[in-house]
């Protein structure tokens, strides 16, 4: 048989439709569960899709209970795609997934993956990453364009690529953001730069240093004051030197005669006569600086307009910007560095949009690489499975695997192709949908022969079939029985079906049986030894009467097929 592998360890029922409590343990291979019409097989799969997170209904709860619980048990050490995603959402607890579900009668439902409770979504993550069902029913994953076109990528081996694409398509996609919000801000961004741009070049036109508006300030203040100047340094001149009063010069130097006279009979005036002297000479350089301010000094109007013009502007233009005059020469640095600033952003908009460029280049680079194969290995594959399908009784069956290029060009992290199977189930009918042109039966034979096809080479660990092999029989239900066994060698097989030739493939049998009290009915599972599988397989040959020959057929088929 292979590598066994044994996913899905243990499933827990309660109080959901007809079944009251209900445990069963599941076992690697294939297993199949038996039992008559109505016996509640079904139910055993409706079970485990609501505990992978599936719609609840509040009218599924069993009569007189005012709460359903499931509970289901995964064997994480075959799946590294699953154990890593619990450890990725902090939900790891040794190497186990217990999931557990509840239904309230008031409409509430509950999920929890080992004994934290979570949204229902993550539920179904873990259901993509643990199981696949395939039935009779709409909602089974071949319908999906996405499992159809995972399908032709694993059979195309792109996951290497697959896995630089969807890290290439990350990078890009956040580039793109980022140059997006950038772009929404640059046309408030452009006009505040026309702004600046304009407050600058004004500001530009004056000589804005904070020397020269002071030093136009000073001397504006100069000149206004000019008549006053003059007059006060005339007056001080006459003061030190003018003879027809007693000027300041003369009356010491008279002191300073005097006092030399004398200092030969007193040496204590030495020190006064020093300091006359100085004086003396003091007021010689007071003089001379006066005479120098006399002779430079410039009354020119001409001069005080031009300076009390620039400062009016100066002071319009600081009204504008509402600062004082002296802090214009602040304002423009700060204007001038934002401008800068906005600058350097277009910049930056123009090597975004080259690098966005690049990410797109290296994103359709693979996605074209990812088409070519695809479009290799179509064929081929679609070959194998309508071969696959003709074994199942779909003799006329024909399998197509479109892949179109998306005419826009566009790419997702998946590539840029739209991939569909498509199924013609009898001659001369054009291909279609899978779900349009396949009956319920037809799609899950499809199933399974995809399943053959591929098989060793998907990641679900555990695949679930629900009665594939309505419709069929004979032969052709010991080639799906047979098939399905196959599967067994790289993955968990569990089948619900009624036809021997497929129950004797399996490598367990359980069979499912109501039993009948007097106010109430419950379901009873039952694992089966040899002897007691001849006996159901007997059961399903023969019907309700049983006959040594029948018996005899049943081991003698169920012999053949466990060799």
């Amino acid at each position: 048989m292979g590598k066994k592998v044994n996913m899905l360890v243990g499933l827990s029922v309660r109080n959901l439709a007809v079944v009251e409590d209900l445990a069963l343990n599941f076992e690697p291979g294939m297993t199949s569960l038996t039992g008559e019409t109505g016996a509640g097989k079904s139910m055993l799969v409706d079970a485990l899709s609501l505990v992978l997170g599936d719609r609840a209904d509040s009218n599924m709860i069993r009569h007189g209970a005012e709460r359903a619980e499931i509970e289901a048990d995964f064997n994480l050490n075959n799946n590294v795609s699953l154990a890593k995603w619990l450890k990725d959402h902090e939900l790891d607890e040794e190497e186990q997934c217990h999931l557990r579900r509840t239904i309230s009668r008031d409409g509430r439902s509950k999920g929890y993956i080992n004994g934290r409770m979570v949204p229902l979504a993550l539920l179904r993550e873990v259901s993509e990453r643990s199981i696949d069902i395939h039935g009779q029913h709409a909602h089974q994953s071949l319908i999906r364009p996405q499992t159809q076109r995972e399908i032709l990528d694993i059979v195309a081996d792109n996951k290497a690529l697959l896995d630089k694409l969807k890290l290439a398509y990350r990078d890009w996609s956040s580039s793109q953001q980022a140059l997006q919000q950038l772009k929404s801000q640059s046309d408030e961004q452009r006009a505040k730069q026309e702004l600046l741009q304009y407050q600058v070049g004004e500001l530009a036109n004056f000589q804005l240093s904070e020397s020269h508006i002071q030093q136009l300030l000073q001397e504006q203040n100069q000149l206004a004051n000019a008549a006053e100047l003059i007059s006060t340094a005339e007056a001080g001149l006459h003061r030190i030197f003018d003879e027809e009063q007693a000027a300041a010069y003369d009356i010491i130097n008279h002191t300073l005669s005097e006092l030399e006279k004398l200092q030969h009979v007193e040496p204590r005036f030495a020190s006064a006569v020093e300091t006359l002297n100085a004086a003396i000479i003091n007021l010689d350089e007071t003089a001379d600086e006066l005479r120098q301010y006399l002779d430079h000094i410039d009354l020119d109007p001409e001069r005080l307009n031009s300076i009390e013009n620039e400062l009016s502007q100066l002071h319009d233009i600081a009204r504008k910007h509402q600062v004082e005059v002296e802090k214009l020469p602040e304002l423009y640095q700060e204007l001038t560095a934002e401008l800068d600033r906005l600058s350097s952003s277009e910049v930056h908009l123009a090597e975004l949009e080259t690098q966005l460029a690049e990410k797109e280049k290296v994103c359709r680079t693979l996605s074209e690489e990812i088409h070519q194969k695809r479009i290799k290995t179509a064929k081929p594959l679609a070959k194998q499975i309508s071969a696959s399908i003709k074994q199942l009784a779909i003799p006329s069956g024909e399998i197509d695997i479109e892949v179109i290029a998306n005419p826009d060009q566009k790419f997702s992290e998946h590539g840029m192709d739209s991939v569909r199977i498509l199924v013609r189930t009898n001659p001369g009918q054009p291909s279609g949908e899978l779900a349009k042109v396949a009956s319920g039966g037809e799609l899950a034979r499809i199933s399974l022969a995809i399943q053959v096809v591929t098989a060793g080479k998907r990641t679900v660990p555990t695949l679930i079939f629900d009665e594939v092999d309505v419709g069929i029989g004979g032969s052709v239900a010991e080639v799906v029985g047979q098939h399905l066994r196959a599967l067994a060698a790289t993955q968990q097989v569990i089948c619900i079906t009624h036809l021997p030739q497929v129950a004797a493939q399996a490598h367990h049998q359980l069979q499912v049986s109501k039993k009948h009290l007097k106010d109430s009915t419950h379901i009873v599972v039952d694992k089966l030894d040899k002897q007691q599988r001849i006996e159901e397989i007997a059961r399903m040959l023969g019907g309700v009467n049983l006959t040594t020959k029948t018996r005899s057929h049943a081991e003698e088929m169920l012999d053949q097929a466990q060799r």
